[in-house]
Formats: C-alpha cells, structure tokens, sequence
C-alpha cells in the first residue's frame, strides 16, 4: 500500500500546506481511494503527478470545509477531461450535505454523481477493506483503518476510542493540530502521546498543523515521543509513506 499525503494544513494558512487530502494506492488494483478533499487537492494532485481522471471515489472522515472544499474543484476537472462519473462516500447526512454544497456549474447535471452513505462499521471500497471508528470532535466523523494496515483518525481529539482502534497499524496518520495544550476540538502533543502510549503502531505522522503548531512541530514531534514506542514523523504535503505488507 503506498499513501501520498497530498495536504498536511488545516482551515487556516500556513502557506505550504494545504487542507486535507490523502491518495491510498494498492499495487494490485487500479483505482485509487482519494481519502477526503480539502481546499488544494486538485492542485496537489497534479503536482504529485496523479491523473485525476483516475480519482472516481472519495472517502470523506466528515463535512467540514476543509475536508470537502475541492470536491466541486475535482468533479469539473474529471467532467472537463471527459471522465463523467464519481461516487462520494461518507458518514450520515453525507447525502442532504452535498446537494446543495454539489450545486454549482451544473455539476449534477453534466455528471453521473453517486453519494453512498455507510450503514456499518465495516464495508469495502475500491477493493480496501474499511473500518469505522467514530472520534470526537465539533462534527459527526470517523477514523478509518483500511486493510488493517493503515489508521487516518480524521479530526478528533485524543480519545482512547480512536487509540484502541488504530491499535496494531503499521501506520498511523494523526490529527494533531495545536501546539498549545488548550481544549479543542482536536488532539495536542501531550494528550496525544499519553493516549497513545500503550499501542502498538510502527509510525507515526502528526497532521492537520495550524500555524502555531506548523511553527514548533519539531517541538511536538519530540513531546509526542516522550510518550509512544513508534516512531513519530512530521510530514510535508505531497510526502509518500509505503506499507510493506505482512508476511
């Protein structure tokens, strides 16, 4: 399995990341999962060499904007390059959600969109296994943990849920996006790490960086791995990670 974080950032600029995207990619099938599609996605795409014809589903954790705003952006580029079909899949509400947010060029219309809502905690998308766990945070969202080799916690704060879940993973990508160690509605270095500091991951990459943590993530990086036994990375848009898989 190879991940390309396509957007490391959060709602507010740093200036070299963008909002939240991540491709998972198989060697063995042909289609990508393009895993949420914050602001500057398309652009990313392209940039790491991806033909977006190819990104004909999206998995979305939640409906923020950050995490949504390029889908409008990637369904006219797919209809402009010919490629007239897209499945959006997400938790409830997905679908009254994107009605209106879809609703614009005529996008409905010159497209065949599918909106797919899960109704359970385990289903299959483009050929990957996926699990659901829900996090917490100010919107109703979910980690997915996919071929039981890679855990993306969406937008949480640290919760010992989301800990559990991602329990055994190769690769955890994390929200971690204050430096300050203030309530949010998402995790910090401190209670990052002492959540995180029984479980079994491999590695570690911290994301969803504001300015302030984008401006002591070195710092956080060594907080958190106070705290756990993987090793913990800061990663920069368009980074690549490679799962190996088990033996």
């Amino acid at each position: 399995m190879n991940l390309t974080l396509l957007g490391t950032g959060s709602a507010v600029p740093t200036g070299d990341r963008y909002q939240t995207g991540i491709v998972v990619e198989a060697d063995s099938r042909s289609t990508p999962l393009l895993l949420d599609c914050g602001a500057g996605t398309i652009h990313r795409l392209a940039q790491a060499g991806f033909d977006i014809s190819r990104f004909d589903t999206v998995l979305l954790t939640h409906h923020h904007l950050d995490h949504v705003a390029d889908l409008p952006s990637l369904l006219k580029a797919r209809w402009l390059q010919d490629a007239s079909t897209c499945t959006i899949v997400g938790p409830p509400d997905t679908r009254e959600y994107l009605s209106g947010f879809l609703d614009i060029d005529l996008l409905l219309e010159r497209l065949d969109v599918t909106v797919r809502e899960y109704d359970s905690s385990q289903f299959t998308l483009c050929g990957f296994d996926i699990e659901t766990c829900e996090t917490t945070h100010s919107a109703a969202g979910f980690a997915y943990r996919i071929d039981d080799a890679f855990t993306f916690s969406g937008d949480t704060e640290a919760s010992a849920s989301v800990a559990r879940f991602a329990d055994g993973s190769s690769v955890l990508v994390h929200d971690c996006a204050y430096y300050d160690e203030k309530e949010t509605n998402h995790a910090t270095p401190h209670q990052l790490g002492q959540t995180l500091a029984d479980v079994d991951i491999d590695e570690l990459y911290l994301t969803h960086f504001y300015p302030d943590a984008a401006a002591n993530a070195d710092a956080m990086r060594r907080i958190v791995s106070e705290y756990v036994t993987a090793t913990v990375h800061i990663p920069a848009d368009l980074e690549t990670i490679q799962i190996q898989a088990s033996e």
